[in-house]
């Protein structure tokens, strides 16, 4: 059994088309924050890796992610200018 408190479970949530201007704003910044969190995480331990020299090619997918992430951190940043 895990120790971790049922908080840290994502939810569904519903679609953004039933959800209310407040509502939308409030899960991008929740989902923002989480993914800002998840980039740290990732980078640490790409950073740890490699001052030990290590690398894999799970390492190099975690650098394309690196990538993606940042791209999604400005999707999200453009819809609640348009929200």
């Amino acid at each position: 059994m895990s120790n971790r408190s049922s908080s840290s479970t994502a939810t569904p949530r519903k679609p953004l088309s039933e959800m209310t201007p407040d509502e939308i704003h409030a899960w991008i910044r929740v989902t923002r924050t989480a993914l800002q969190k998840k980039m740290q995480r990732e980078r640490a331990y790409l950073t740890r890796r490699a001052q030990r020299g290590l690398s894999t090619a799970t390492d190099e997918a975690y650098e394309q992610d690196q990538l993606l992430e940042a791209d999604l951190l400005v999707m999200l940043d453009e819809m609640e200018m348009s929200w």
